[in-house]
């Protein structure tokens, strides 16, 4: 059979196995044990509803700046399948993610695998290919029964506990958290970086035996107007601004020093600077008008992106919003409804899992806007450029799809597009 390639590799994943979702690790776990894959010497691995990617690029970042070879997973991707893996913070090439995928589909057999298994495995690959000093792992989906849960980790980070993916999770908090602590080992450290975590999460942490470390007591992350305070029995960091979320930042620092790394406050302080992580409250000026891009897609997200929007008295903001039918698209726009705004509800074509914009018309009328903008993406950013004023901010939301789909219009040589 001719070398199939990336995009041919994809389409055929797509369809290779009954379902999209199929939680559980025995068949990823027998192709794993085939593959005998030698484990990374040290193994990070993130879990939580909100703010994984962000503690996972910010744990690469410290790592690497402590002079190790770091390979990272995370999904989903914007643009390019790549980028869900990286070594060193590059994503690998086609022709490396095609031979990982042959490898896989080699060793499998007859084991049927989802489209995460599959990239879990490939990335795992990759990993050993390169011979990673630490690998640092995102979560897809809970924790307990997710791919990379094959791997033990060295340290494990919950970075929030809230409600998304109920059809796979639930809708009780307690519920999800243990969910999301079946990374925890027993003898291991659990970093925990939500705020008000669920009660059943320490009595649990406690009968597996883990080591949990929360933030509240343990350390802490805490605001100073646009800055913040970093601190741990150890360490002192003041950050004059954070381009991340600051509790996956907080969760990041601690679990690196976990791992056993040395870090410094000027080190991290270097590393925040640096940072930015394409669709994370990432800021644009495109024709003289702000544009911030965020992938919040739950209510929890929505709720902490409308606390750091830097809106100037008496503007507003132009939210350009398109979701998937499959969230709770009610619960998600109501704290957007504490901004003025205008609405531009964009149709994402081609996605079969998006909501129509007549969908998020309806569930805004309950709000009281029945003022609302539709069209394809593309076409409610150029209302919303046409119809700002000074001090007005335009923000893009609702899907990591929402965010790719903007980020190729307004930007496309900084979102990687050729």
């Amino acid at each position: 059979m001719p070398a199939r390639s990336l995009d041919q590799w994809l389409a055929w994943l797509e369809r290779a196995h009954p379902t999209e979702i199929d939680l559980g690790l025995e068949r990823i776990a027998r192709v794993y044990q085939a593959l005998a894959l030698p484990r990374p010497p040290r193994v990070l691995t993130v879990a939580g509803t909100n703010g994984k990617g962000s503690c996972v690029a910010f744990a690469a970042a410290i790592l690497q700046d402590a002079g190790l070879k770091v390979g990272s997973y995370t999904s989903p991707h914007l643009h390019h399948y790549c980028e869900r893996v990286r070594i060193n913070a590059e994503p690998v090439s086609d022709a490396a993610m095609c031979r990982a995928f042959t490898a896989v589909d080699q060793a499998r057999g007859d084991t049927s695998l989802t489209y995460f298994e599959f990239g879990t495995l490939a990335a795992l690959w990759l990993f050993a290919e390169a011979r990673v000093d630490v690998a640092v792992l995102e979560v897809g989906l809970g924790g307990r029964l997710d791919a990379v849960n094959i791997i033990d980790p060295d340290v494990a980070v919950i970075t929030s506990i809230a409600i998304d993916h109920e059809a796979w999770l639930g809708s009780d908090r307690n519920v999800i958290a243990l969910e999301k602590a079946g990374i925890a080992r027993p003898g291991i450290p659990l970093v925990c970086a939500d705020r008000q975590p669920p009660e059943s999460l320490a009595p649990f942490l406690v009968d597996l035996g883990a080591q949990p470390v929360w933030l509240g007591s343990d350390f802490s992350m805490v605001s100073k107007g646009q800055a913040w305070h970093f601190k741990t029995g150890s360490l002192t960091v003041d950050f004059p601004a954070l381009a991340l979320p600051a509790d996956s930042v907080a969760a990041a620092i601690v679990a690196c020093e976990k791992l056993g790394v040395s870090v410094t406050a000027k080190a991290l302080q270097q590393c925040a600077a640096q940072i930015q992580l394409p669709g994370r409250m990432q800021a644009l000026e495109i024709a003289g008008a702000r544009v911030i891009v965020d992938v919040a897609h739950n209510p929890a997200a929505a709720e902490h992106l409308v606390d750091r929007l830097p809106l100037p008295e008496g503007a507003q903001v132009h939210w350009v919003i398109a979701m998937m039918a499959d969230k709770d698209i009610a619960a998600t726009l109501q704290p957007l409804q504490a901004v003025p705004g205008r609405w531009y509800l964009g149709e994402l074509e081609n996605i079969a899992r998006a909501a129509s914009p007549q969908t998020l018309g309806a569930h805004l009328a309950e709000f009281g806007v029945s003022d609302c903008y539709m069209a394809p993406v593309s076409q409610c950013l150029d209302k919303a450029l046409e119809s700002v004023a000074p001090g007005d901010i335009i923000v893009v939301l609702g899907s990591f799809f929402t965010v790719a789909a903007a980020l190729q219009h307004l930007s496309p040589n900084d979102a990687g597009i050729e």
